[in-house]
């Protein structure tokens, strides 16, 4: 339909703004840029040949660092405050949360100015849902280029709905500065929900139903929605992306009625709507409906995770071998190298790529270790002897690799997505997006 109503347009207009508020895009967690998906048809992916590096703003597509100014030429040189955001260290955008959860949000954010920041700097909440938060919580000082990690405690609300708080670096003089990060999650709810109308009784439009005719469906099957509005004049009903960024739209709807929608097949974990319901005046309310979505897989460990897997699980020849502090995995059809460390450092894993071939040196016969220790070989023995830092992180091997066979999933979230291997000992390692931690499941 391609004829346009005053209520599309006040919402497409609303939508711009929006798109507009961050300056700066959230970075894309280096598993999903740097690292070779796991495929699932079993074929091999292109691996990297370097260890991930560390997010810099400037090699981030669509991200330009803060500019520092010139030093004047007479005088003592400007001091420019300024703080880009780095990553999320934890609750990565999207993150489901059960209505009345508390939570701890923390930002990893860089000193991108020229000088350091003022003692008495303070992160503070700009915009949109506060989630029971603090006004600010106070920063430490740290040097130009250096980053700091902040944390806020807060509480997803009670309405199911997708939540977005704003907050940014502010000088003690009240000033904010820098580039402002947000917190974004969603409340998951029954489909069948009745929502809370945006406007009072009386003042405009309301949206007094929008349901599903299910609780849950599967990928591929068709659902109907029903809405029932009052005072309204046009209807838009819009698909809900993984992302929580509005998709497909349908507009001239009946103010009352029915919409039939087939889910996509490569759905996962829900699918969601959003409707629009205006008048005359430009005056909205708006109502959201999530369906949760049955898992077409199922995971190879239990208890299983909330998100469904990407796909089934798929079994590689693999090796393991345990050090001083952390421990090597290697998934041998995908030519990769797990590398976890345990001294608490970050970023707390990394991925290589094997380069090791049958016929190179399987270690270096004049490196002696000491007593009850091992001089790791083969894939492990060129990565430890190579990467000093994986070396000094790792320490000597405590036993040698032994080969055996892991199944391998990760989750379907649009982005920030978690790894499970099978262990040695048949326990799960579960490797946080990001390379931001990992864990040991029995």
């Amino acid at each position: 339909m391609n004829k346009r109503y005053p209520l599309f347009a006040f919402v497409m207009l609303v939508l711009a703004v929006l798109a507009c508020n961050r300056s700066t895009p959230t970075a894309t967690p280096l598993l999903e840029t740097l690292t070779p998906p796991i495929p699932v048809d079993g074929s091999t992916p292109i691996p990297s040949q370097t260890p991930l590096p560390g997010v810099t703003p400037s090699l981030l597509p669509g991200v330009t660092p803060s500019p520092i100014p010139a030093t004047p030429t007479q005088g003592t040189p400007e001091c420019v405050y300024d703080a880009s955001f780095d990553t999320d260290v934890t609750i990565p955008d999207d993150t489901e949360l059960e209505a009345g959860t508390t939570f701890v949000k923390t930002w990893r954010i860089r000193n991108s100015g020229t000088c350091a920041w003022e003692t008495g700097t303070a992160w503070a909440f700009e915009s949109g849902e506060k989630m029971g938060g603090p006004d600010s919580v106070s920063v430490s000082v740290i040097q130009p280029g250096d980053t700091v990690d902040i944390s806020a405690h807060l509480t997803a609300p009670a309405t199911p709905d997708t939540y977005t708080g704003y907050w940014k670096a502010r000088r003690p003089s009240g000033e904010f500065f820098g580039t402002r990060s947000f917190v974004r999650i969603v409340v998951p709810g029954e489909a069948t929900a009745t929502p809370t109308p945006t406007t009072e009784p009386g003042t405009g439009p309301t949206i007094d139903t929008f349901r599903a005719n299910v609780d849950e469906a599967d990928p591929g099957d068709t659902i109907t929605l029903e809405w029932e509005t009052q005072d309204a004049t046009g209807v838009t009903l819009y698909h809900l992306q993984p992302t929580g960024s509005l998709g497909d739209y349908w507009e001239d709807m009946d103010t009352s009625g029915t919409f039939d929608y087939v889910i996509e097949l490569e759905e996962r974990n829900r699918t969601g709507f959003v409707l629009f319901a205006g008048d005359d005046t430009g005056r909205i309310a708006q109502a959201t409906l999530l369906i949760p979505l049955r898992c077409p897989d199922t995971w190879f460990f239990a208890p299983a995770p909330d998100d469904c897997p990407s796909g089934p699980a798929i079994t590689f020849t693999a090796a393991e071998e345990h050090f001083e502090h952390g421990a090597m995995i290697w998934i041998g059809e995908q030519d990769l190298i797990y590398v976890l460390y345990g001294d608490g450092q970050t970023p707390l894993w990394h991925v290589f790529s094997d380069e090791w071939d049958e016929g190179d040196a399987i270690d270096y016969p004049n490196l002696t270790p000491p007593d009850g220790l091992y001089q790791p070989t083969r894939g492990f023995g060129l990565i430890w002897r190579e990467q000093a830092d994986v070396r000094d992180r790792l320490g000597w091997a405590t036993d040698v690799e032994v080969g055996f066979s892991a199944e391998v999933q990760r989750t379907s979230r649009p982005k920030y997505n978690d790894i499970y291997i099978r262990a040695l000992d048949g326990g799960v390692w579960k490797l946080l997006s990001g390379s931001s931690g990992w864990e040991k499941l029995p």
